[in-house]
């Protein structure tokens, strides 16, 4: 039964996810190619032995295959799921050549190739427009709910409650704003116009410049400190793998102390909760107008902090209530836009800073994590993986970007090459590339699984058995 639970919370929600990218992606592909005039033989689904499917009548084979990881579209010419070129392609007839992918002029096979992660990114922008317009855009105010002692926000005189409408006159909503730009500031004085007790206040803050290296101390990134944390009632908002006798919380439920110490934010509880690691907890709650008193017990888990060491903290799964703001069509469009502007560049941000070492590589996940997250995101409602299916095709589109052979920015590389140069390279040149790629590729996906095993105790489960 527990086989059949697991199946049916991870893996349908997987498969669901994985289904949705690979058909967004490869149908960009497939869009172009044939409006290009390409001939399409096979979209598929997955990789290895076929398990069903059916030829249209433009003769493209639509089919599920056996390994569900990915997918492909094969078009006229190519040799192989990875776009090889077929060996005929230089022996073609001029019907042939007609509908071959490889004697399509420079600038279609960019197209083409561009289409996939392309169709990712319109995806996620819609979705997230359609969402933004529906169920709302998670907003944060910009209201200071902590102060850290000694900071950059203590030293300008902030208080708590305070909340932030403008900085260098730039006006300022979210909290995810106000970040932004203090991260881009490091050392620069900036004039931060808050609200307090119904007034305007102008305030002079200069974050704190905080430096991380990496590769031996030869890369260095500068980013601004100031020291706030954003305000967050102690509402409940999702609750998601407490134990079966479970502790009675739910969603909406506002906290109102734990074990009798009074908490006027979210944050307060997360701090109760991590230093007190499998010790049952007196929680007391508002819910429906009357209180309620309830237990919860913190699982012991052990992370990593910033200096390398391991320590045993408490948690317990539950999750800050949201707020959501709703747009009408034209400003939900434009504020899709740039969630996937912004969630690109921090993706860049984050890899650059793991190449170099300047940022740990456990974030790093394959489809194992990638199942389980979609199982949790799953367990707290369609909404919840609907974002996450969007956030998922953003870093699937970006990825493929990414000037590596095999991937379709790879091929981008070479087709951009062949555009400036007049011909394309040769045969060897690119064969050594894809080489290249495959073990770059190859490597990334057991980097990843292993990251996935560790993550998910599968290595420490194994070493017990003989250690």
């Amino acid at each position: 039964m527990h086989i059949i639970a697991g199946l049916w919370t991870y893996l349908l929600p997987f498969l669901v996810v994985l289904t949705i990218l690979i058909f967004v992606h490869e149908f960009g592909h497939y869009l172009i190619a044939r409006r290009c005039g390409v001939k399409v033989e096979v979209f598929s689904f997955g990789f290895g032995p076929e398990l069903f499917g059916y030829t249209d009548v433009a003769g493209t084979r639509w089919k599920c295959c056996a390994i569900p990881l990915g997918g492909y579209v094969k078009m006229f010419g190519d040799a192989d799921a990875a776009s090889t070129p077929d060996e005929r392609v230089t022996e073609m007839s001029a019907e042939e050549k007609a509908v071959s992918f490889y004697h399509k002029r420079v600038g279609q096979r960019i197209a083409i190739v561009a289409a996939g992660p392309l169709a990712n990114y319109l995806f996620a922008v819609v979705v997230l427009a359609l969402l933004f317009m529906t169920s709302g855009q998670p907003f944060v105010p910009a209201v200071i709910g902590k102060i850290q002692p000694g900071s950059a926000a203590e030293a300008a005189g902030f208080v708590i409650g305070d909340a932030v409408t403008a900085i260098d006159g730039v006006a300022v909503e979210r909290f995810e704003q106000l970040q932004q730009i203090v991260r881009a500031a490091p050392g620069r004085t900036l004039a931060m116009t808050v609200k307090r007790n119904g007034r305007l206040v102008v305030l002079s803050a200069t974050p704190r410049d905080s430096t991380t290296s990496g590769l031996f101390g030869l890369v260095r990134f500068s980013f601004g400190v100031l020291g706030v944390g954003a305000h967050s009632a102690p509402v409940i908002g999702s609750v998601v793998g407490l134990d079966e006798k479970g502790a009675g919380l739910t969603a909406g439920d506002t906290i109102l102390s734990v074990d009798g110490t009074v908490v006027e934010s979210f944050d307060q509880v997360m701090q109760i909760v991590r230093r007190s690691p499998g010790q049952a907890l007196q929680i007391t709650v508002e819910r429906g107008g009357r209180k309620i008193e309830l237990q919860a017990t913190p699982e012991a888990v052990r992370v990593n902090d910033r200096n390398g060491s391991t320590q045993t903290v408490g948690r317990l799964s539950i999750g800050r209530a949201i707020a959501y703001r709703q747009y009408d069509p034209f400003s939900a469009v434009l504020r899709a836009v740039d969630e996937t502007v912004s969630i690109s560049r921090e993706t860049l941000a984050a890899i650059g800073q793991m190449m170099v070492g300047a940022r740990g590589t456990e974030e790093f996940g394959g489809p194992l994590r990638i199942a389980e997250m979609s199982g949790d995101v799953a367990r707290n409602g369609l909404v919840s993986l609907i974002w996450f299916i969007a956030m998922l095709s953003i870093n699937l589109g970006l990825i493929n970007l990414f000037p590596i052979p095999l991937l379709d920015g790879g091929h981008l590389m070479f087709y951009g090459i062949e555009a400036i140069r007049g011909r394309p390279l040769s045969e060897r040149a690119q064969e050594y590339g894809f080489r290249i790629g495959l073990a770059l590729v190859l490597t990334l996906m057991v980097f990843a699984t292993w990251n996935d095993l560790v993550h998910l105790r599968v290595v420490e489960f194994v070493m017990g058995l003989f250690f």
